[in-house]
């Protein structure tokens, strides 16, 4: 998914309210906003590992977010900026509720912003990745945890959706339940075919022989 704006002065005085002056781009002009906090990585409890890599054209910058109150988006911090050949350095996470967002400026001044819940579990690595579009920036979840088979984060609940920057999490759906649903609905499509007949009418008989090579076949 993506999104996209176009700034102006009324945008930066909303900025200055949400604190968004870290992006690291000409965009944010000097005295619009004061830089956020610097995000501490987590030292104690269960923790999770959060990598960053955007794919963004010359001239573009994105920056990544956590909320101090995932739940709500209260609380933002800046993690990492990140630029054609520079990405952020790889930080530990608490192992619980995350909220994290992308913020993309454009060479054309434009921006974009995608905010993702999502919940980490222990000893797992997940990989924010950015990217630039054509018409404005895409950001996703993913669990890296085996480089050899990175997936969507399946816990992953999309907070933002038009002009609403966070959501609540009960009107949110996961990617595992969307996927889930989707499978069910197409196969609840699906034609109900009657199981075949032996001659004669009755059923087939199913041997000895035929269990035996169904369990050796799983």
């Amino acid at each position: 998914m993506e999104n996209t704006d176009q700034p102006s002065n009324r945008q930066c005085r909303r900025f200055q309210a949400w604190g968004l002056a870290a992006a690291g781009s000409a965009l944010i002009t000097v005295g619009c906003a004061q830089p956020l906090p610097k995000y501490v990585a987590s030292s104690h409890g269960p923790q999770a590992q959060l990598v960053m890599r955007g794919n963004v054209q010359p001239g573009e910058t994105y920056g990544v977010y956590l909320f101090q109150d995932p739940l709500n988006c209260g609380g933002m911090q800046q993690v990492g900026v990140g630029i054609v050949s520079r990405d952020p350095e790889t930080t530990s996470i608490a192992a619980a509720l995350t909220t994290a967002e992308v913020f993309l400026t454009k060479a054309n001044r434009s921006i974009c912003r995608v905010r993702w819940s999502f919940e980490p579990v222990v000893g797992h690595r997940y990989l924010v990745s950015a990217a630039s579009t054509p018409t404005g920036c895409s950001a996703r979840i993913l669990d890296a945890t085996d480089p050899r088979k990175i997936v969507p984060e399946p816990s992953s609940r999309r907070r933002d959706v038009g002009a609403r920057l966070c959501v609540p999490l009960a009107q949110t759906t996961t990617l595992a339940d969307a996927e889930s649903r989707a499978q069910a609905a197409s196969e609840s499509d699906l034609p109900i075919v009657a199981p075949p007949r032996a001659a004669g009418g009755k059923p087939p008989v199913v041997s000895e022989d035929d269990l035996r090579e169904l369990t050796r076949s799983r």
